[in-house]
């Protein structure tokens, strides 16, 4: 049974084309959305098993626009995905942390439990997300224009927030639409599960509008559906991504080098993140994945 393989991308459309064209020698399927700020959508090769996403959307950072883009990739899906084992959640700089064809064959095992390879806790989360453990995501109204660290506005994100921390206020919605989870953005889901969360948004706007002025909505709103849909006891914690960080709470993972790649072979995961490479050396990178065997590991 095959898989389906969402790409959101903005850039580095040779890393883009050689990485499709490995999932789909798999028998794979892949839908990318492009950022409507980018202009590399006529430089990605398409083909059967290789679609671009009719809808694009401008993403921002920590936006809404992110899980708007990801729902648009899920809505161009037949029967938003439900046909597949798993949709796969990825970034125009992940890449196979396994060789795809024992990724397969451990997908087909987990797949027979409805495993949900997503980071799922509930707010506050006690292990991550700073004092409050994220309610302030959630509890604070943002405006959208602050939010983007790329804002100029940006810069009143914290002093705002801790307003908000220090009165121990609350949006009228948290009270209405939580209990709230949260979680890393990146995620495999099986077809099912993802088919049941778009409909769980089609069928509650109100709810979705709620997630336009909150923080990170992308590492919040998936995880939530999720929940409502009754897929909580199929999750693994783990999201089987591999990054790897400068130090705690850095704003973003360091790009991995070729001497990442034995620790990230060996880690377990089924991605790794995030990859910014020359056109040829994905190429390259999949070949070398390629030659792994279960002995090295």
């Amino acid at each position: 049974m095959k898989d389906a393989y969402i790409i959101l991308c903005h850039q580095s459309p040779w890393q883009i084309n050689e990485l499709t064209s490995y999932l789909t020698s798999h028998g794979h399927d892949v839908y990318i959305h492009v950022d409507a700020s980018s202009e590399i959508a006529g430089q990605l090769r398409t083909s059967e098993r290789v679609h671009l996403v009719e809808e694009r959307v401008k993403v921002e950072w920590a936006d809404w626009s992110v899980a708007e883009a990801t729902l648009a990739a899920i809505r161009s899906m037949p029967q938003y995905g439900a046909g597949y084992r798993y949709v796969h959640l990825l970034s125009g700089q992940c890449l196979p942390a396994k060789p795809l064809a024992e990724l397969d064959a451990e997908l087909d095992a987990r797949a027979s439990e409805k495993v949900q390879f997503m980071e799922c806790e509930a707010l506050p989360r006690r292990s991550a997300w700073g004092r409050d453990g994220g309610i302030h995501r959630v509890g604070t109204w943002y405006p959208r224009w602050m939010v983007s660290k790329y804002s100029p506005w940006h810069r009143w994100f914290w002093p705002y927030t801790n307003k908000w921390i220090c009165l121990r206020m609350r949006r009228p919605g948290y009270f209405i639409h939580g209990p709230f989870y949260g979680g890393a953005q990146w995620w495999s889901l099986t077809g099912d599960c993802v088919s049941a969360i778009a409909e769980y948004a089609d069928k509650h706007s109100f709810f979705c509008r709620f997630f336009h002025h909150t923080f990170c909505s992308d590492e919040l709103f998936f995880q939530t559906c999720l929940v409502r849909c009754g897929y909580l006891h199929n999750v693994r914690g783990d999201n089987k991504r591999f990054l790897k960080w400068e130090f705690p709470d850095s704003p973003s993972p360091l790009e991995l080098q070729r001497e990442h790649w034995a620790e990230l072979w060996q880690s377990g995961a089924y991605f790794g993140r995030k990859f910014s490479m020359e056109p040829g050396a994905t190429e390259a990178y999949l070949q070398s994945l390629e030659k792994i065997s279960d002995f090295s590991r």
